[in-house]
């Protein structure tokens, strides 16, 4: 860096100058008066070190002796040189001071350059002789010191090598896929001052960014400093960014604190694959079989895995896997149907060094069959409108205009799917027609991509185009039960409904049943067309029992934008609940065989809705049938009392059942009753009059006697004219039967061929006993009072029971037979 003044003087010119000076000026005395500067007071020693660029230079000017005119006068003459000697500035002051004085001199100098600069003063004029203290000329080096100056070495000085994961380096003249980097970094320090840091490094190929620090670096003034920095990852092919930073403390200059670049990461060693097709091109026939030959070579240092892929006229006719080693060569055969085009090969997969040949090319040209257009210039679209899920059917007519046979057929891509009709053959001159049936997939237009495709024969032109179809929205199906009802004489009644939108007519399936118990049960099955628009039925599934009922709807050969599989609506769960059961005893109670009885049964409905009609069965324990009454049907919470007339059958005790049919559905009851068993004697029964006779003689002795013995105490008394035991005896059986009250229910016991009057001593009812008879006396039916023992009543025919009033276990109701518990009966 210069100083204030950029003047280089040769120093032979500063020495001429001075001369002159010299020449003119007055000369001291021979006695050694004059001007000398004190050297002890120079403030500059030699090769002192500053960090400025200025420095202000001081001494002391000394006068000695007397001067004729009483003071010295002269000129300081100073020059800044470099170290070569060549002179940057120079410079001059004048003095004038007196005799035997002293005078401080400051004198200022700029523009110090960086590094050393001579600095050469002398007096000149009114000077003294020199001595050891003062002088008349000196000269000092000052050394302005560089400032701190730290800097990374420019990008071309860094060096990068390539190194494996030990470090060692791998002889590659590039960094390739799969190295590791090691990097060489000069740091320089152009200053004065030594440098304390480290430093900062980046690599980054955008799939792995590496971060490291270089350990504590002590770079001396004017020093460079090589660091070494190894990378911890592999990196790979493409561009690898690198970021070296100083860290610690800067100089201003902040462009060389910090250094980025690219380093190209190459690729790794790889295949060279050359590909050739060879073939007989000399005996070619259109319609024969082609034999091709494929050969595959790999040139490179490394082996080649990937695929070997052949087409004719665009047509796949090879896909096959391959594999070479390095310096080596594969052969492959494919056999072609023979006609004009052209067979491209190529090998594709594992990447291949860039100077590869993976693709052969080969042109066949045979005599064949010559396809062109016989009518329109593209397919004609039938079966129209379309909604998506429909197939069109394309139509194009062709002629063959070669001299030989050949085979074509339709082929059309939509939406990257390819469709090839059926094939037609057609003879020199026949003309013909190619079809196909493309199914449509795209809602609005959809493009149709049609050529004409020829296994041996060739085409006139370009036979291919593209044509454009309107495709509507798929058309959507709904159905369901619009209603399903329930009633006791038809059962299930079903009604659907099918709502098909807007378009064409569709076929379908329908399937109507039911499901009961998780099985489910078809009864209707039948294929029809609907038209857009609603169509609706109704069904009679019957007297079944089912959960619900199932309707299944399916598109035959074409397919709904959104419809379920099926739909099931549940039965109605409001049923009738018929229930049965016999009430009260038989009439008579305990009936003897072959008496006409009578008993009664409760029907009742106690479900939500009417029952149906119905029909009642009365039958013994054998089977036999004792009677039938047909039922009307019962209203929710209706029941009716129905009586049955019959003979009774013969037993000690029978058992009744009666069996209620309704609807698909009965129910049953039955219980036991109780009969009277009439027991005969064997010959005919006589009354012992004489003994009768002979007691009532005893008897009115007896009387007579009591009376005479003490008539005081005979005393008229009234008594109820009543039938004796005695004449009882004779006029009535002794046989007994028994007879349940009318009001009560409770059963007593009367002669067999007793007619007239009963009161029943529990509810006090009188009634009658069939022909009118003179009224028993309550006192012989009346049973004992007070005897310990209670009535209690059977809770299922309300019997009547003597038990004795402390037992508290089962009893068995001698009617009915049933046994409960004494204490779950009504005292």
């Amino acid at each position: 860096m210069a100083g204030d003044s950029n003047t280089v003087f040769p120093k032979f010119s500063v020495i001429f100058v001075l001369s002159l000076l010299l020449l003119n000026l007055p000369t001291a005395a021979a006695s050694g008066n004059g001007a000398l500067i004190n050297d002890s007071t120079i403030n500059l020693t030699d090769f002192q070190a500053t960090n400025d660029s200025y420095f202000v230079l001081e001494f002391d000017l000394d006068a000695f002796g007397h001067s004729s005119t009483g003071y010295y006068e002269g000129t300081i003459y100073y020059a800044m040189e470099k170290m070569d000697g060549s002179v940057l500035s120079n410079q001059s002051v004048n003095f004038n001071i007196s005799d035997s004085s002293n005078q401080q001199i400051e004198i200022n100098l700029t523009g110090l350059d960086f590094g050393y600069t001579v600095i050469n003063l002398g007096l000149t004029g009114d000077v003294g002789t020199d001595s050891q203290s003062h002088i008349s000329h000196f000269e000092r080096t000052i050394h302005r010191q560089h400032p701190l100056n730290i800097s990374i070495a420019p990008t071309s000085s860094i060096i990068f090598e390539s190194i494996d994961a030990t470090n060692a380096e791998t002889g590659n003249n590039t960094i390739s896929d799969g190295d590791y980097l090691q990097l060489q970094i000069p740091i320089i320090n152009n200053g004065d001052f030594a440098w304390t840091g480290s430093l900062n490094i980046t690599l980054d190929d955008g799939n792995i960014l590496e971060q490291g620090a270089s350990d504590q670096l002590l770079v001396n003034d004017f020093q460079t400093l090589i660091i070494i920095y190894n990378s911890t990852n592999q990196f790979f092919e493409g561009d690898l960014i690198v970021t070296i930073e100083l860290v610690g403390e800067l100089d201003s200059y902040s462009e060389d604190n910090a250094r980025f670049f690219t380093i190209p990461v190459q690729p790794p060693p790889l295949p060279i694959i050359q590909v050739a097709t060879t073939f007989d091109d000399e005996n070619l026939v259109a319609g024969e079989t082609l034999q091709l030959e494929v050969m595959i070579y790999n040139n490179g240092t490394v082996g080649f895995t990937g695929e070997l892929k052949c087409e004719f006229n665009g047509e796949s006719i090879s896909d096959s896997s391959i594999t070479t080693a390095p310096q080596s060569n594969l052969s492959t055969n494919i056999s072609v149907t023979t006609k004009p085009g052209v067979i491209i090969c190529e090998v594709i997969g594992q990447r291949m060094d860039f100077s590869s040949s993976n693709l052969s090319t080969t042109q066949i040209n045979v005599e064949s069959a010559m396809f062109e257009l016989a009518g329109s210039s593209s397919p004609s679209a039938l079966r129209g409108p379309w909604h998506v899920g429909d197939e069109a059917e394309m139509s194009l007519l062709i002629r063959n205009s070669g001299e030989i046979t050949g085979n074509a057929s339709l082929q059309i891509e939509s939406n990257g799917v390819t469709m090839q009709g059926q094939s037609v053959t057609l003879l020199p001159g026949e003309a013909g027609e190619v079809t196909l049936l493309m199914p449509l997939s795209q809602v609005g237009q959809q493009t149709l991509n049609w050529s004409l495709y020829t296994t041996d024969g060739d085409t006139i032109g370009d036979l291919s185009g593209s044509i454009y179809l309107p495709v509507a929205q798929r058309q959507t199906l709904d159905f369901t039960f619009t209603e399903v009802t329930w009633d006791t004489d038809e059962g299930i009644d079903a009604a659907w409904s099918i709502e098909l939108s807007s378009g064409v007519e569709r076929s379908v399936n329908i399937k109507i049943g039911y499901s009961y118990l998780s099985e489910e049960t078809t009864i209707f099955d039948v294929d029809m067309v609907l038209e857009p628009g609603n169509t609706a039925g109704e069904i009679n599934i019957g007297t079944v029992s089912a959960d619900f009922v199932i309707i299944r709807v399916q598109e035959l050969n074409w397919m709904a934008e959104s419809s379920f599989s099926s739909f099931t609506k549940s039965v109605p769960d409001e049923r009738p609940d018929y229930g049965i059961e016999f009430t009260g005893q038989s009439n008579p109670n305990r009936p003897s065989a072959d008496q006409q009885s009578t008993v009664s049964v409760t029907i009742s409905n106690s479900g939500e809705i009417e029952g149906p009609n119905g029909n009642l069965i009365l039958y013994d324990q054998s089977g036999k049938i004792l009677d039938q009454r047909t039922t009307e049907s019962l209203a929710s919470g209706e029941s009716t009392l129905v009586t049955f007339s019959f003979p009774w059958p013969a037993g000690s005790e029978v058992k009744l059942n009666c069996k209620w049919d309704y609807g698909q559905e009965s129910k049953s009851t039955d219980r036991q009753f109780i009969s009277t068993v009439i027991e005969q004697d064997s010959g005919k029964t006589s009354i012992p009059w004489g003994g009768i006779l002979g007691g009532f003689a005893v008897a009115a002795v007896v009387i007579l006697l009591i009376r005479l013995k003490d008539p005081t105490k005979t005393k008229t008394k009234s008594v109820k004219p009543t039938a004796s035991k005695d004449k009882k005896s004779a006029d009535v059986s002794a046989i007994k039967i028994e007879i349940s009250c009318p009001e009560c229910a409770r059963q007593l016991r009367i002669p067999q061929g007793y007619s007239g009057t009963v009161k029943c001593p529990d509810c006090a009812k009188s009634f009658e006993v069939d022909e009118p008879a003179e009224e028993i006396e309550e006192e012989e039916i009346i049973e004992t009072a007070n005897d310990g023992k209670i009535e209690i009543s059977c809770p299922d025919c309300s019997q009547s029971l003597r038990i004795p009033s402390s037992y508290e276990g089962s009893v068995r109701c001698p009617s009915c037979k049933t046994i409960f518990k004494s204490t779950d009966s009504e005292v």
